[in-house]
């Protein structure tokens, strides 16, 4: 295979140095000396290659010059960047603050269960108030996180006056929502329970749901 690189080119041999007016004039063969050729100028792609090298530099400080920019613009409050900063607050659950009629109590599907280690008062329940008229789904037992409460009424949005309907039956109970679609109701019937309100007492005229463990309690709308 044939070399093609070009040979580098013989050094000049420096002659005696000249003076004029008793001061040293340079000349090319001492430039010669003091700057030696290594070849480079007969390779351009490295001179490509470290201009390269210092775009990309250049770059690179750029960009962490407008990051950091950035991000004490965001933090003087000067830019707002979506998903950046702290999440809004959780928004506050509220007791329903709707004012209900007492609805019929076989009009909707009532699910009874026992919060207690007590054996069979759910069952009890349920039959106190089947007797009263309310159609029973299930019955069966459930984890209650509310201490001392006579009973949790669950519903969801639709169930809203039903569970209305159960506060006035059973006293002292905490009314909380979930996200079912129907208008059935829960009762989570808890150690404190001691017995229905009796029949000829049940106050059947418009109310507000009763959730004494939620801020701000519900209030009578303005007549």
């Amino acid at each position: 295979m044939t070399d093609t690189s070009v040979p580098p080119q013989p050094k000049r041999q420096p002659q005696q140095p000249l003076d004029w007016q008793g001061r040293r004039v340079i000349t090319e063969d001492d430039l010669d000396v003091a700057f030696e050729d290594d070849g480079n100028v007969e390779k351009p792609h490295i001179y490509h290659r470290r201009i390269l090298h210092g775009v990309v530099l250049v770059l690179l400080v750029g960009l962490v010059i407008a990051a950091v920019l950035t991000a004490m613009a965001v933090a003087r409050g000067d830019l707002k960047i979506p998903g950046w900063g702290p999440p809004p607050p959780p928004v506050p659950i509220t007791c329903p603050a709707g004012t209900y009629d007492y609805p019929d109590n076989g009009s909707f599907r009532l699910n009874v269960y026992n919060g207690t280690q007590l054996e069979g008062l759910g069952s009890k329940v349920a039959s106190q108030l089947a007797d009263r008229g309310y159609d029973i789904g299930s019955v069966g037992n459930k984890t209650l996180s509310f201490y001392g409460m006579s009973a949790v009424v669950v519903s969801g949005k639709a169930g809203e006056a039903n569970a209305f309907n159960l506060q006035r039956n059973i006293p002292d109970t905490e009314y909380v929502a979930d996200d079912r679609a129907d208008d059935s109701v829960d009762v989570v019937v808890g150690a404190g329970y001691k017995e229905l309100v009796a029949v000829n007492k049940v106050d059947q005229t418009p109310g507000l749901l009763s959730c004494p463990r939620l801020s701000p309690a519900p209030t009578e709308p303005a007549g």
